[in-house]
């Protein structure tokens, strides 16, 4: 019996442990914090350059009119996601405005 009441003792930790694993982290990583386009003023057409990309294909406002060109696609990034937005400059992107949180790029078709 003392074997017994040792291996549950043992084991029962173990259980509490494996419910705490799916605890969020309190601090969440404060790069994903930011406000749609639409919130300044803008409109996303579809993400860029792929469906899970957080940039966007940026149309037609009245905060955008000045940078299209059916030469270039006009990207938003959150301006929070430097790495993204370096990805869009490696690929000849320039940066041509900063409106709330999302950096416009002016990037060659």
């Amino acid at each position: 019996m003392r074997l017994f009441i040792l291996l549950i003792s043992l084991i029962i930790p173990g259980c509490a442990t494996a419910v705490d694993i799916g605890t969020p982290d309190p601090t969440p990583n404060a790069s994903t914090h930011y406000s749609p386009p639409s919130a300044s003023g803008l409109v996303a057409v579809r993400p860029y350059p792929t469906a899970s990309d957080v940039c966007q294909v940026i149309g037609e406002s009245d905060l955008t009119v000045d940078y299209l060109d059916h030469t270039k696609t006009l990207v938003g990034c959150p301006s929070d996601e430097t790495g993204a937005i370096a990805d869009r400059q490696s690929e000849g992107g320039q940066i041509v405005d900063r409106v709330g949180d999302w950096t416009l790029l002016s990037i060659p078709n």
